[in-house]
This record gives structure tokens, C-alpha cells and sequence, in this order.
């Protein structure tokens, strides 16, 4: 009887170790939830990042307006180009005043897959600069395992 009840000690002392390793592994867990969530540490930990990040928005953002004005201009003076040629094509050839057609559609086909590959190659560029910019800001930081759990 008595061996019984030694191996019950062992079983029990085994289960306490065991809950006590669950419970600071919960409460590791906890304490990670709550540093993620808090903003602040987020910022601290992770500032190059948003400060990287919001000058590519701000700068790409500039780019799309001075974009946008470049096209304005360029757009008017394509049109006073166009209207032009128009009226040179009436005076010669009244017959021909409609304007020339639409592209065709190989050329249209073309045209948007350059745009999708410049899009991909683009978004490829920024996620990697996301990706580097966060190793980058990790890499003075102690490892993030609870100690019962680091190899």
C-alpha cells in the first residue's frame, strides 16, 4: 500500500509543477496580449516603422497629386493640340473630320497588363520595405519567449 501512495506524492507533485509551468505560461501569454494591445508600447517598439510608413503614404500621396496637376496641364494642351489638327483636318479634308478611333484592343490588352505588372512590382516594393523596416526595429529587442518556453 505504502508504494501507492508514494507514486500519488509523485503524480501530485508532477501535476503542481505542471499547473504552476500553465499558469506562467498563461500568464506570459497575458502579459503579451496586453503590451499588443497598448498603444504606447506599440509606438515605442515599433516608432521607425509608423514614421517610415507615414512618410511613404505622405510621399506617395505627393506623388499621385503632382501626378494628377502634371496630367491637368499636360491634358490642356493636348486638347488646344487636338483641336487644332481638328480644324487643319477640316480645311483639308472635310470628309474626315470625325477623330481618329479608339485604340485597339491588343493595345488596350497590353496597356493594362504593363499597369498590373508595375502595380505588383510596386506593391512588392513597399511590402518589402514594410517587412525590413519591422526586422530592422526588432532586432535590439530581448526575445520575446517566456523563459520555460526558449530552447
Amino acid at each position: 500500500m505504502r508504494g501507492l501512495n508514494g507514486q500519488r506524492e509523485e503524480f501530485e507533485r508532477k501535476a503542481d509543477e505542471l499547473r504552476d509551468r500553465l499558469l506562467h505560461t498563461i500568464e506570459a501569454i497575458d502579459q503579451r496580449r496586453h503590451a499588443l494591445l497598448d498603444v504606447r508600447t506599440q509606438v515605442r517598439r515599433h516608432g521607425a516603422g509608423v514614421v517610415t510608413g507615414g512618410l511613404m503614404i505622405a510621399i506617395m500621396g505627393g506623388a499621385v497629386v503632382i501626378a494628377l496637376i502634371q496630367e491637368a496641364r499636360v491634358r490642356a494642351e493636348r486638347l488646344r493640340a487636338e483641336r487644332v489638327r481638328a480644324l487643319v483636318r477640316f480645311w483639308r479634308h472635310p470628309d474626315w473630320v470625325a477623330p481618329r478611333g479608339k485604340p485597339s484592343v491588343p493595345r488596350e490588352i497590353g496597356r493594362k497588363i504593363l499597369v498590373g505588372a508595375v502595380t505588383f512590382a510596386a506593391m512588392q516594393l513597399i511590402r518589402r520595405g514594410i517587412r525590413l523596416t519591422l526586422t530592422t526595429a526588432g532586432r535590439g529587442e530581448p526575445s520575446r519567449r517566456p523563459p520555460e518556453l526558449r530552447a
